[in-house]
């Protein structure tokens, strides 16, 4: 794909507003704020104000559309602009729906995540896009919002995939009334009123509607009234049903398009909400002769009943029918804070009889929905309780100051997690922590105090003491010095005020951030693809430094007697660490896997990667605690 089109295809599917209102007016372009300025950049190219679009944008900025084959390096904002003039014109009418905008501003920075759906229509042809995006912003001395960082990870594209080229160039026609609009809303009546003769009677008998973006398990084209009939029965007996929606016209007075939202219940206590794009196509006596709608599809895969993927992941939790997991949401106390956590239960299980268990803990600044229940929903596979939760301070757990990444406090959430396992009368007497990067350290700790714990196992783990860090952190401005004087300062702002200092956890532009990860060589925290999202907090808070880089997580293997196992990368971090562990432990040499065709990345999420050790670890606790399944 060439370049002009590789980068602007990408930008334009992030998003311009939805209307809340169900006409064409459109939102008045502000960036007061940065989910305003993301929002204002991608509604001003939509309507093809470029001073705005080149308005919320930092002189320079960073890109990555390396996902498309596009740039990945820096571009001037007047640069951009120049490169969107003479494609975007050439399409007959652009649709952008943004879904799960999280942004997490930290001063006059922010980082950003989004969802992404585009659609572009040239003539009756269509292409759309579905991609994840993250974002970096500055506030400038006005309080504006400027954009200086975007990079896409692409999920699917669909349709046409040469539209773009063919519209570079062209001077799209003049938009009509559609003598077909008014059938858009009785669509969406018939759907709020449960309807379905009335719906099924909009289409023509030969009508077709196509969902592009299915994921497995759902349709992607349904055919004839009869099957059309059959596509919406089921829904008809949802609990409610609501859409708000912006009709859209185009220069085919045959074909009419929309962005929408619904809001719905498909039942008691059970929402399903998603964003969409619609696009309908009509005869002359007014019947839809093809509807194509567009919508998340991960969404849907994740909240419409019977449709969960075989793995959690980052992008939402819940049961896993094909593999016989089971989740169930619990919580329990640690020193007067409630901690939210994820309980796995093994296929076919058996309450009368009890289970290993296995406590997973993830990387330092990270939250349950990411790595802990990837690997946690495995080893449930395999035949294990399995535990998964977050710290106080983190995600839906309690606790002040949030983002506070205290070792010792981590090592009291994991000691209390092992009460809580304890008093589930289905585990049986063994227990295993399994820590994961900064997560094995804290849950070495706790393994070598408590005696609940019987084994410990570690995956990619990053151990470090006080002067490990110094090498790590000593070019960061002002070295660790600096790092340890800011966490100072914030803590006694903190004890003063009660109010805590955040810098991001992950940054692609901020050396101050805790991980400094320019060129996007380390991108999990940002990538919603990966682990980035609503879930997750992209903040640290600086007081945090201290405990840090003081903490001494070699310390843990001293006069540790039970059995170990580790799992690492020489492309890892800190493989000399893990060596370094192992020096110290007392007695024979724990079980060690290298898996050295990974990196530290591709352990935390790619499927290859984490399949490869949670086969190590799982097979090794399986010989320790006698399953054999």
């Amino acid at each position: 794909m060439p370049y002009v089109t590789a980068l602007i295809a990408v930008l334009l599917t992030l998003s311009s507003p939805l209307a809340t209102a169900r006409t064409e007016t459109t939102e008045s372009a502000t960036n007061s704020s940065p989910e305003a300025a993301i929002r204002t950049l991608f509604h001003a190219v939509d309507q093809r104000d470029w001073g705005t679009a080149q308005a919320v944008l930092a002189h320079q900025l960073q890109v990555d559309y390396s996902d498309l084959g596009g740039a990945n390096g820096p571009v001037t904002a007047e640069e951009l602009i120049g490169g969107w003039k003479p494609f975007l014109s050439g399409f007959d009418r652009t649709l952008h729906q943004p879904h799960r905008i999280a942004v997490w501003p930290t001063g006059d920075r922010a980082t950003a995540t989004a969802d992404g759906i585009a659609v572009h229509l040239l003539d009756d042809d269509q292409w759309a896009v579905f991609a994840g995006y993250d974002f970096e912003l500055l506030r400038d001395t006005d309080g504006q919002w400027k954009i200086a960082f975007i990079r896409l990870s692409l999920y699917h594209q669909t349709g046409n995939l040469r539209l773009g080229a063919e519209a570079h160039g062209r001077q799209a026609a003049a938009d009509v009334t559609s003598p077909h609009a008014d059938r858009i809303a009785t669509f969406f009546e018939t759907l709020e009123n449960r309807d379905l003769d009335g719906l099924v009677a909009l289409f023509a008998e030969d009508g077709r509607q196509l969902m592009p973006l299915s994921p497995d398990g759902f349709p992607r084209e349904v055919d004839g009234r009869e099957n059309i009939r059959e596509l919406y029965t089921h829904a008809m007996n949802f609990t409610s049903m609501a859409f708000e929606y912006e009709t859209l016209a185009t220069p085919n007075p045959d074909l009419v398009a929309a962005r929408f939202t619904g809001t719905v219940n498909v039942s008691p206590g059970q929402p399903y909400n998603n964003s969409y794009i619609g696009v309908w196509q009509f005869n002359d006596a007014g019947e839809i002769t093809a509807y194509t709608e567009y919508f998340n599809p991960m969404v849907l895969q994740y909240g419409f009943p019977g449709l969960q993927p075989p793995h959690y992941s980052v992008h939402a939790s819940g049961a896993a029918p094909k593999d016989g997991v089971e989740l169930r949401e619990i919580a329990f106390d640690s020193r007067g804070d409630r901690l939210v956590g994820h309980l796995f239960l093994p296929p076919d299980f058996d309450e009368t009889r009890t289970y290993p268990a296995v406590l997973v803990a993830g990387s330092w600044t990270s939250v349950k929905e990411q790595m802990p229940d990837t690997y946690a929903s495995r080893l449930a596979e395999d035949g294990f309780i399995t535990l998964t939760f977050d710290f106080r301070g983190f995600g839906e757990s309690e606790g002040q100051p949030r983002q506070y990444e205290n070792a010792e406090r981590k090592i009291q959430d994991v000691r209390a997690a092992a009460d809580f396992l304890k008093r589930q009368p289905n585990v049986g007497d063994a227990i295993a922590g399994l820590g994961v990067c900064a997560g094995a350290g804290y849950v070495a700790h706790a393994v070598n105090r408590d005696d609940r714990f019987t084994h410990l196992a570690l995956v990619a783990p990053w151990l470090h003491d006080p002067a490990v860090a110094a090498q790590i952190y000593a070019s960061r401005p002002g070295g660790v010095e600096a790092l340890l004087a800011s966490a100072e300062v914030a803590a006694a702002r903190y004890a003063d005020t009660g109010q805590a200092t955040f810098v991001a956890a992950a940054s692609e532009l901020d050396p101050l951030a805790a991980m400094y990860v320019p060129n996007g060589v380390f991108p999990y925290y940002l990538s919603p693809a990966k682990a980035a999202g609503p879930h997750y907090d992209n903040r640290f808070a600086v007081q945090s430094w201290a405990s840090w880089l003081n903490f001494d997580a070699f310390a843990a293997a001293d006069g540790l007697t039970k059995p170990v196992c580790i799992v690492h990368s020489e492309k890892g971090a800190i493989p000399d660490g893990a060596r370094r562990f192992i020096e110290r432990l007392p007695g024979e040499t724990p079980t060690i896997t290298w898996l050295n065709d990974y990196t530290q990345e591709q352990i935390y999420y790619e499927d290859d990667a984490v399949t490869a050790a949670m086969n190590a670890t799982s097979a090794w606790l399986k010989d320790q605690t006698r399953i054999d399944r």
